[in-house]
């Protein structure tokens, strides 16, 4: 199989059909999923018991206790049948266990029996961490060093029919650094397609066609007309005799007709350096 394992999505609706998914079968589902090993103690239990009848279990076809099919599944039958303590001794005999997998022990005597088999073995095994019926469950993928010492390897989530893997820390920040690397790419290059470089004020951010707005300024007898923007810093007031006021002005409205095109031509350029000579305006914000 090419396709990366935690990349992977699994389910068996054949199986569920057959036999149902419940808590107590949800073991027997998930070794048939491809991210079962097959070399793991789980498999070696299940091989043992194909093959010797455990004393007081019930024959294959016959009822199990949780509800299961007896002799049907990996854990189904024998499992439950095991001498084991009572639940108020049981909570002290998975102590070394998370509050979540005693709270799993403590419900169901299968899981119970099955964590006894597995503490007698070392390597690789799977149990069952965490039950939310009817429709979620977690596993998880351990090595057992000794009776009551463990390390994680892996978590499964079975959620319905499917089964997923899930992912390593370093692929979750890694994917959040990508999507956060790609969103503010995007962000940069459209806010440049917003911006203008002009020579008098320098970089600042293009005018919409519905920024525009016309404002009246007096220029002694006459009325120049000059386009405001709604983004721009703050109201250009001159100061000086009218006659200096409206030439300015109508420069002014010159570089801004001038504005939306693509290139600056050698004239305006000249024009532009001598109003900036000839006049001081004032930016008022």
């Amino acid at each position: 199989m090419n396709t990366p394992l935690d990349e992977l999505q699994w389910k068996s609706p054949e199986w569920i059909q057959a036999f149902g998914l419940r808590t107590d079968n949800v073991l027997d589902y998930f070794a048939e999923s491809p991210f079962f090993d097959k070399t793991s103690n789980n498999h070696v239990i299940k091989m043992q018991r194909q093959f010797s009848q455990m004393p007081g279990a019930p024959a294959a076809g016959a009822p199990a206790p949780n509800g299961g099919e007896g002799g049907n599944g990996q854990y189904g039958g024998g499992a439950s049948m095991l001498p084991h303590q009572d639940m108020g001794s049981g909570q002290g005999e998975f102590a070394h266990v998370d509050a979540a997998r005693r709270d799993v022990l403590a419900r169901y005597p299968l899981y119970a029996g099955l964590e006894r088999e597995l503490s007698k073995l070392r390597g690789v095994e799977y149990v069952l961490a965490c039950v939310r019926e009817p429709d979620f469950w977690i596993v998880k993928k351990q090595e057992r060093s000794d009776t009551t010492h463990t390390r994680v390897l892996q978590d499964y989530y079975i959620i319905g029919a499917n089964v997923y893997q899930a992912p390593t820390l370093f692929n979750v920040v890694q994917s959040r650094l990508m999507s956060t690397n790609y969103h503010l790419s995007q962000t940069i290059k459209n806010l440049h397609k917003l911006t203008v470089f002009q020579p008098s004020q320098g970089v600042q951010f293009k005018s919409t066609p519905s920024g525009h707005a016309e404002t009246s300024m007096p220029t002694g007898n006459t009325v120049a007309s000059v386009p405001a923007t709604a983004n721009t810093g703050g109201v250009l007031s001159m100061n000086g005799a009218g006659s200096t006021v409206a030439g300015q002005t109508a420069s002014t409205a010159q570089f801004e007709s001038n504005r939306t095109r693509d290139t600056i031509t050698q004239d305006l350029m000249d024009k532009l350096m001598i109003t900036s000579i000839k006049s001081k305006p004032e930016y008022i914000q």
